[in-house]
């Protein structure tokens, strides 16, 4: 086994990694303030005219949500593997 080669190739992982964790935690904190606001703009205005406008904002409250929830597990996740290959790294060098 080359030792220099999967040394590298886990700090590449790790880079890639703590490039992923801001990115998506940005994603995921603005996709809830968009589904927050969204809330509180459609129960601020109970009279929306229209099953249309209701429908609107409940499935764009929805794929905000979505998004929301899916940016999330993506840091984590992210976040998890930076954790595991510090720790790789702590172990072989």
């Amino acid at each position: 086994m080359m030792f220099g080669t999967g040394v590298g190739l886990m700090v590449a992982l790790l880079v890639v990694t703590l490039l992923v964790v801001p990115v998506s935690l940005g994603v995921a904190a603005r996709a809830d303030a968009k589904v927050r606001r969204l809330a509180e703009s459609r129960a601020s205005h109970p009279n929306l005219t229209g099953s249309v406008a209701v429908a609107d904002v409940d499935e764009r409250c929805d794929r905000w949500r979505q998004l929301a929830t899916r940016a999330w597990l993506i840091c984590g996740g992210a976040s998890l593997v930076a954790v595991a290959v510090v720790g790789v790294l702590i172990r072989v060098g």
